[in-house]
Parts: C-alpha cells; sequence; structure tokens
C-alpha cells in the first residue's frame, strides 16, 4: 500500500514565509521581493505540503509562502559558496534519493547511428512522483507528449502513426522505483490492459494490412502479461537511462568499479564496465555531478569463432540538484563497434515552466 507521508510538524512553521494577500500572483510577489518567480516557485514546491503545491499559480486555498532563506545581500559570495559547497551524502556515502514532490517536464533526444545512417528522435516527457510505501519503494507516474519529431519532422508513415497509438495505450506509466532510483516493475499493467482493448478496435475499425496485423500481433505478445510488458519496456531508452539506479552508497573516494547493462542492441542487454564516481563538491551551476565511464565486454563468441572481440564504450553524466537530488540534466553514450558499427546518445534537459503571465 503507497501512502503519502507528512511531517506532523507545519512545514510552514520552520521556513521564512509571504502572507499571500487578495490579488497577490506569482510574478507580482517575485517582483515585489526582488526574486525570480521559478526559484520562488521551485523552492516552496519542495517544502510545501503536496495539496499547496504552486503549478501555474497560487491556488486559491494557499494563504502562506515558502520563501527562500535571506542572506541575499551579498549574492556574488553566496554564489561562489554555493558553488564550493561539498555534496550531503548519508551514511556509507550514500548519494540521497529523495524523489518526494518531483514533477518535472524534461526535453529528451535520441540519436542513433547504425553504420552510415543517422536518425534524431525528439519528444518531452513528464516524471511525477507520486507516492512511497514502507520499503522505499516510489510510485511514479510518466507522460508521454503525443508529438514526436524523427529529424524535426512529424513523422507521418503508418508504423509512426501506429507507434503513436502505443504512446496512447502506455501513457501515463505508473512504475514503481527502489530506494536507488532504479527502475524495477510496472505497476499499471491492468489499466494499460484495459486501455488497448479500446484503441485495438480503433486500429481495427481504421488500419488494413500486414503492418497493422503484425503490430497488433506484437503490442498482443507484450501484454500478454506483466513480466511480458515489462521485458518489452526494459528497450526503453528514457526508463532505463532516467531511473539508472545512481542513488547508492560510494567508497570514501568516491567512486567503484561497476556494471552496467544497456538495450544498444536489438533483443539484447550489452553490458559495459565502468567506473562510477560522484563529484564530493558541487559543480559550476551548483549541480551534483554523477559519471559512468568505461568499456564493453564481449559476450565472448566472436572469439570462440577466431575473431577479434568487439569493442565500445560507454559514458553517462547526470546532473542532480543539490536540495532534492533529482535529475536536472543528463548525458549518455553508448557504442559497439561492429562491423556495421552501433551508438545511441541520449540528452535529457529539464524544461522549467514558464508562467503564462509572466512578462
Amino acid at each position: 500500500m503507497y501512502y503519502i507521508g507528512e511531517s506532523d510538524v507545519s512545514e510552514y512553521d520552520k521556513h521564512r514565509t509571504y502572507k499571500i494577500r487578495k490579488g497577490d500572483t506569482l510574478q507580482s510577489v517575485a517582483r515585489e521581493l526582488g526574486v525570480d518567480a521559478q526559484d520562488l516557485r521551485r523552492h516552496h514546491n519542495i517544502y510545501c505540503r503536496i495539496p499547496d503545491l504552486i503549478e501555474a499559480d497560487f491556488k486559491s486555498h494557499l494563504e502562506l509562502l515558502i520563501l527562500p532563506p535571506e542572506k541575499k545581500e551579498a549574492k556574488t559570495n553566496d554564489e561562489t559558496e554555493k558553488k564550493r559547497r561539498k555534496v550531503s551524502f548519508g551514511d556509507d556515502n550514500r548519494l540521497h534519493f529523495s524523489p518526494e514532490r518531483t514533477n518535472e517536464n524534461y526535453k529528451v533526444q535520441y540519436i542513433s547511428e547504425v553504420g552510415d545512417e543517422v536518425d534524431v528522435t525528439e519528444m518531452n516527457v513528464n516524471v511525477k512522483w507520486l507516492a512511497v510505501d514502507k520499503n522505499k519503494y516510489h510510485l511514479f507516474e510518466i507522460n508521454r507528449a503525443s508529438d514526436i519529431y524523427i529529424n524535426g519532422k512529424v513523422p507521418d508513415t503508418t508504423m509512426n502513426e501506429l507507434g503513436a497509438k502505443t504512446a496512447e495505450v502506455l501513457y501515463p506509466l505508473k512504475i514503481v522505483v527502489d530506494e536507488f532510483g532504479e527502475w524495477i516493475a510496472v505497476y499499471n499493467y491492468n489499466e494499460i490492459e484495459s486501455r488497448w482493448e479500446k484503441i485495438k478496435n480503433e486500429i481495427l475499425d481504421y488500419y488494413e494490412g500486414e503492418v497493422a496485423e503484425t503490430y497488433i500481433e506484437q503490442i498482443e505478445y507484450a501484454l500478454e502479461n506483466e513480466d511480458t510488458l515489462l521485458a518489452s519496456l526494459r528497450s526503453d531508452y528514457f526508463l532505463r537511462a532516467f531511473f539508472n539506479g545512481i542513488h547508492i552508497g560510494y567508497t570514501a573516494d568516491y567512486s567503484f568499479k561497476n556494471e552496467i547493462t544497456f538495450p544498444l542492441e536489438k533483443n539484447k542487454e550489452s553490458v559495459f564496465k565502468v567506473e562510477q564516481k560522484v563529484a564530493s563538491h558541487l559543480d559550476e551551476e551548483g549541480l551534483i555531478k554523477v559519471e559512468q565511464k568505461g568499456d564493453y565486454i564481449d559476450s565472448g563468441l566472436e572469439i570462440d569463432l577466431g575473431y577479434a572481440p568487439w569493442k565500445g564504450n560507454y559514458s553517462a553524466a547526470y546532473f542532480l540538484d543539490a536540495d532534492s537530488y533529482y535529475i536536472e540534466k543528463m548525458n549518455l553514450e553508448c557504442s559497439i563497434d561492429y562491423d556495421n558499427p552501433i551508438k545511441i546518445a541520449i540528452k535529457i534537459d529539464s524544461i522549467k515552466q514558464v508562467n503564462p503571465n509572466n512578462d
């Protein structure tokens, strides 16, 4: 059973607050206080109760706005100090996983290279934290925007139209993430299966031919049960890259050797041996940097056949908010130098919401 925990002590007793007056908006209060409206919104949302989250603007019932700490008079010195600030770790140098109240929009880009063919896919994805249970398993909702661009254009082939139908079936997708930030299960299988029954009838009414029949067979197989759906979604680049399990314990020098698997090859997990490390201090932007770098581990089949082992590389960099430890942005590249080399590059950037009343 998932629950949303709240402190017994009011959050508003622990922080500086502003009493919201009739006619106040997020923008007008920000101007009055001389601070950035989105910084004001973000700070409030980190510490407030869930019903009091600010979205586009103040909710009608909201009476108090949680303000950032004072000490704005020496801005340059404050920014310098923030850059030099040490990262806060838990026991055993554990990197905290504190996704509570996360509700972020991300711009996602995949660059796929197979031989000489290059395709660029772009989309927007929303990641929203919903709840946590007593065993520290977190529940997230993932939503993907319907518009997907391939090489700068909205695709108009039958397969791509059917791909858009897949998004209608899968999203919103609810997933379970463990205490280390790694995705481990699909939570709303029954809901997805129910959506498919409706959308399948729409496909049968509108599409004909072998392409539609093959598509339906593939979806039916993926939705056969919870395990087959999970196996199918294991090839989703966003889920695998974003929920990678980086919030773990690190050594005294903040690094260790690790094995990373990634679905670079079709229907197969590629394995990479990497050095994983976290910076002990915030970077120039005040973010926590986590890196994974290493080489492809050949399965050994080529060696058995008398060929030289395949080579490849894996490189990922995560940049986390220093207060909430959620991902602000990340970059990942992995490749294998087959006779026909394959490479995938993934870029994920947080999109800061802009108030429509912003001047």
